[in-house]
């Protein structure tokens, strides 16, 4: 049945995804994929992004699909990202949606509730919200292949509620191209599903039921792990980090109390899990529907897996924990879609009515303040490249850029460059527009609350001071 107030809840959300992305600046390596790898020279051609990706293999990190996306939408433009980002954030619900239950359902006919879920789930629990969703190229590193990685794991997903899901071999063949891709995209993600989906496919073979395109498709994930993790490029970039007193040891402390921190911003649905696995428990559902329990434990493990591998990484930015809300999120749905076919209402009505007025409270709070720091943003942008051009028709080649007034929150993220030249973002400012360096007057201070903690940023201000 077409589900109308569904999908006009989908469209809302479609512009506003869109609208956030068109309006949000670029920064960092926004700009830094927009030129070829290892030149000043912008991409001005399909043949640029092949070169730039492939020097970028060999120099920086080996994430090739990601990031040729990426170059790819930063040369199509705005309107193009942006539209192309709301695509993809509706379909990462529907996707989400499927991997709990294992239905092969139009999209234009998902009930309600299950949508609605998904969508609080997302803008409560999920980390560095803005920075995923909207940052272009961080878009495309966490979104857009945690959305392709889950519609490439759908048909192991279906393939739960069968004993044997046979395929041709033109459907192996293209499970172990695709897989090459899935494994390929990101570090955490790319062993998740190695490790978890190599697991479900030793008991399939226990069980004399694993298929040729469940061994390819498994396979081709291995390869593409492979090729991403034995990458020159991520062998060079740890070596610059190691240059720079990197002690791996005190690093892995703070890994361990950054797994913990995402836990803790993921409890609301990792709650709910909890709370409809004991429903499940209870109503003794384990005979009756062990195919929805099952994909539950299998999504659970993935998200799981993607984000504790992460306490092992060099690098644990708040971003990489995306993917487990994603995933943690389609095994709440597995089980509520199993409970739903008993007739168990895991919520009464008032209660339900309850937390949707109290997500619509959050949800006007937060995005009304991050729709004007967005604008703040983007007025602060507008005076950085005025001066910027000031300065260069002076015949400036060491520029100082203008203090910002707004603050990264979870919600918005702002990539603003340092008052250190050697910064990451101000190295990147200077091949952009060919100058020597960047400065800037002061730096935020230090926050005691990471930025992803701030639900509500202040902005109107300068961030720092220089007396």
């Amino acid at each position: 049945m077409f589900q109308l107030k569904t999908n006009i809840y989908l469209l809302l959300w479609f512009c506003f995804i869109a609208t956030f992305a068109f309006l949000i600046p670029y920064y960092s390596n926004d700009y830094r994929y927009q030129l070829i790898e290892g030149t000043e020279d912008l991409v001005s051609s399909f043949y640029d992004i092949c070169v730039s990706q492939y020097r970028h293999y060999f120099t920086w990190g080996g994430r090739t699909p990601p990031h040729f996306l990426a170059q790819c939408l930063l040369w199509g433009g705005k309107v193009v990202s942006s539209l192309a980002t709301a695509l993809c954030y509706v379909l990462l619900i529907y996707f989400i949606y499927s991997m709990g239950t294992g239905k092969k359902i139009s999209p234009l006919k998902m009930p309600f509730v299950p949508v609605v879920f998904i969508s609080i789930g997302l803008w409560v629990c999920m980390r560095s919200y803005g920075e995923v969703v909207f940052m272009l190229v961080t878009s495309c590193n966490y979104l857009f292949t945690s959305t392709f990685i889950m519609l490439y794991l759908l048909p192991y997903r279906f393939a739960l509620n069968e004993e044997r899901a046979e395929h041709g071999i033109l459907f192996a063949l293209m499970m172990f191209v695709l897989g090459i891709i899935a494994g390929w995209c990101n570090e955490n993600t790319g062993f998740a599903i190695c490790a978890v989906t190599g697991l479900l496919c030793l008991y399939k073979l226990y069980k004399r039921e694993l298929t040729l395109w469940q061994a390819a498709g498994l396979i081709g994930m291995g390869i593409g792990f492979l090729v991403l993790a034995l990458s020159p490029g991520n062998a060079a970039r740890y070596d610059s980090m190691a240059q720079n007193n990197f002690d791996y040891f005190h690093h892995l402390l703070n890994t361990i109390q950054i797994f913990f921190v995402s836990l803790i911003e993921n409890l609301p649905v990792i709650l709910c899990y909890v709370y409809f696995l004991v429903l499940f428990k209870r109503n003794n559902l384990k005979e009756k529907c062990q195919t929805e329990l099952y994909a539950s434990y299998y999504s659970f493990a993935l998200g799981f897996v993607s984000l504790a591998i992460m306490i092992f990484s060099p690098n644990f930015p708040g971003r990489s924990a995306a993917p487990f809300t994603m995933f943690v999120l389609a095994s709440d749905v597995a089980l509520y879609a199993a409970l739903k076919k008993h007739n168990i209402n895991p919520l009464k009505s008032a209660y339900k009515m309850t937390i949707y007025a109290l997500f619509f409270v959050f949800f006007a709070v937060t995005s009304t303040n991050a729709f004007g720091a967005l604008f703040q943003a983007r007025a602060d942008q507008v005076e950085l490249e005025k001066s910027i051009a000031d300065q260069i028709a002076q015949g400036k080649k060491d520029l100082e850029v203008p203090i910002m007034h707004v603050q990264s929150g979870r919600y918005i993220f702002i990539g603003a460059m340092k008052v250190s030249k050697e910064n990451f973002a101000n190295k990147i400012a200077a091949r952009y527009y060919h100058v020597n360096s960047f400065t800037k007057a002061c730096d935020l201070t230090p926050s005691f609350i990471h930025f992803d903690l701030k639900y509500v940023v202040r902005y109107g201000e300068p961030v720092c001071r220089t007396h």
